[in-house]
């Protein structure tokens, strides 16, 4: 919350009434962060997105996962393929789930312990993906966001609602 104070106040300070959190990690959520600086700057509008819930990965991938499986592992060999081992040492991606329904229907949630759902760290099985995978989701996943930035720009204070 300090680190998004200070951006916040560095940008109110020059004017910029506009901040935008892309996020990139399903555990977070920025939504209370998001109410307490408003009520700091009011003249200022604060946005927040998720790229993995932007598109429909299964549009992309065949199994996408949600922790270094198809999509993401797809994504980093576009993106840095050095940093990706050949995909015969990854492991298939097979994780436990929750036993709670509530959980299950997504309105609750409960952090995951990785050492007590998967063997491999993956949740998803990676041996699917490929950088030209990574490359089209990608540059979608690109235009979308640079069409909400672009939209944002544009739009003044009163014209937010319709």
């Amino acid at each position: 919350m300090l680190i998004l104070t200070d951006i916040a106040d560095t940008l109110y300070r020059q004017n910029i009434h506009k901040l935008v959190i892309l996020n990139s990690h399903g555990g977070n959520d920025f939504k209370q962060m998001i109410r307490e600086l408003g009520l700091k700057f009011p003249k200022m509008l604060f946005f927040s997105m998720d790229w993995y819930k932007m598109k429909n990965l299964n549009t992309y991938f065949e199994e996408p996962g949600d922790h270094a499986g198809e999509a993401e592992t797809s994504m980093m060999m576009h993106l840095k393929p050095e940093w990706v081992l050949s995909l015969d040492m990854a492991g298939p991606g097979i994780a436990k789930n929750f036993k709670f329904e509530a959980i299950s229907e997504g309105w609750a949630w409960a952090e995951r312990h990785w050492l007590s759902i998967t063997e491999d760290t993956g949740v998803g099985d990676p041996s699917k993906a490929t950088a030209e995978k990574g490359e089209i989701f990608l540059s979608s996943l690109y235009q979308k966001i640079g069409d909400f930035m672009y939209e944002i720009s544009v739009t003044g204070r009163d014209e937010m609602y319709v």
